[in-house]
């Protein structure tokens, strides 16, 4: 019998507790009473779950409550799971394994097709039914000059700490998820990872693109200034974080006032969309330097014929696809997939999976042909793999953007 208990923390010292766990499993120093008196207000009610033993905490998650766009343009209920720890001296002993049943419990009482998560190291999650769902690239712009032939559009204005805390999250709202495996933002992820960051010390600097029906983008960026130059040779670095537009003229528009910033000599880009365009934009395309392409965000269906069911697919022959969910065994069984949607089958399965595949699937960032030739799909007829392709093929490459 486990020697712990997980559930709900709701004490604002059992809280303090379960976060300073987790400053420890992350190696980094213990939190004062200011850090935590910024730190309180970033945790929901009732979201922070913790594994409690003889009184103490010993393992943490906390769940951001979202909304993700699945291919077709249908969102769905999503949990994003973060502040994932456990103390030193309860590893291997099932802490993590409570946590992750508890917190898909939860997910499923409160009606969360999904549950997603940013892993911090690969080999934990795959046993827990989380497969890579989006990935994204890290882009370094070398002394970039913006294309003369790139179409002007709208204007942009820098808008001061205290606009930027309250016009972004209604910008980013009306902006709207308009790409597979964007996610909405609730007020606690505005306020962990904006509002405070943009209170402190070196604030965000956040800058508007308006079109003819408004504002219609932002972007949020550091600059850090470079103290080793030689004469003419001196420029900042820009850091982006968030870059969103309704349009691809906005997003233009928001990369050119950034390229176009003086005593500029890189920019740096977080987490982008491996396709996005911005190569096209340069005088000289070499500037634009891919630095890796990561996994993104670990996708797992929590109910899966809700989350089948709740986007589109191609124009294929149906496919019998067997999911094995050993940790959630209620989603096993075979599901016909159609163009016409998903139902319970007792056809006999063509394609075989595990439910962290079916992850890796479902926004369409890996082609089940691709999976089946890496041995993560199992095919019984082989013909079934090309109907799979044109039918698992997503509207746009998937890509979240937000970080958690």
């Amino acid at each position: 019998m486990a020697d712990f208990a997980v559930r709900v923390l709701t004490e604002d010292a059992e809280l303090r507790a379960a976060h300073s766990l987790l400053r420890v499993a992350l190696h980094s120093p213990p939190m004062s009473d200011s850090d935590w008196e910024s730190v309180r207000p970033t945790y929901a009610p009732k979201r922070y779950f913790g594994a409690i033993a003889d009184g103490v905490a010993v393992g943490s998650a906390y769940v951001y409550d979202s909304a993700m766009a699945v291919p077709g343009g249908n969102t769905v209920l999503m949990g994003g799971l973060a502040r994932v720890g456990v103390r030193a001296d309860y590893r291997r002993r099932g802490v993590m394994t409570e946590l992750m049943r508890f917190q898909l419990a939860d997910a499923k009482a409160n009606s969360q097709v999904l549950s997603t998560l940013h892993a911090s190291e690969t080999g934990i999650y795959g046993r827990f039914g989380y497969g890579i769902g989006t990935r994204a690239r890290e882009i370094h712009l070398i002394k970039p000059r913006m294309r003369a032939g790139v179409p002007r559009s709208g204007r942009v204005r820098m808008l001061s700490s205290a606009e930027a805390i309250e016009q972004t999250a209604p910008l980013y709202e009306r902006i709207g998820l308009y790409r597979t495996g964007m996610m909405a933002r609730g007020r606690d992820w505005w306020t962990v990872q904006f509002e405070n960051p943009t209170r402190g010390d070196e604030p965000y600097l956040v800058a508007v693109h308006s079109g003819p029906d408004g504002d219609d983008g932002y972007v949020i960026y550091k600059a850090k200034g470079n103290d080793s130059y030689v004469a003419d040779d001196y420029g900042a670095t820009l850091e982006v974080f968030d870059l969103f537009g309704a349009n691809q003229a906005a997003r233009n528009e928001l990369w050119r006032f950034l390229i176009e910033i003086d005593l500029v000599s890189e920019i740096h880009a977080h987490s982008r969309p491996v396709d996005e365009p911005v190569e096209l934009l340069l005088e000289n395309p070499r500037s634009c330097i891919t630095r890796n392409v990561d996994d993104e965000v670990w996708v797992r269906l929590v109910d899966v014929p809700a989350a089948l069911s709740a986007r589109t697919y191609g124009d294929a022959d149906p496919v019998a696809v067997t999911v094995n969910d050993a940790f959630l065994p209620e989603n096993s069984g075979t599901y016909l997939v159609s163009r016409d949607g998903v139902t319970k089958t007792t056809a006999q399965a063509e394609l075989t999976l595990d439910v962290d595949t079916l992850g890796m699937l479902y926004f369409g960032a890996w082609r089940p042909s691709d999976l089946a030739a890496v041995g993560r799909i199992k095919v019984s007829d082989h013909t079934a793999l090309a109907r799979a392709d044109r039918l698992f093929e997503p509207d746009s490459i998937p890509w979240c953007g937000t970080d958690f």
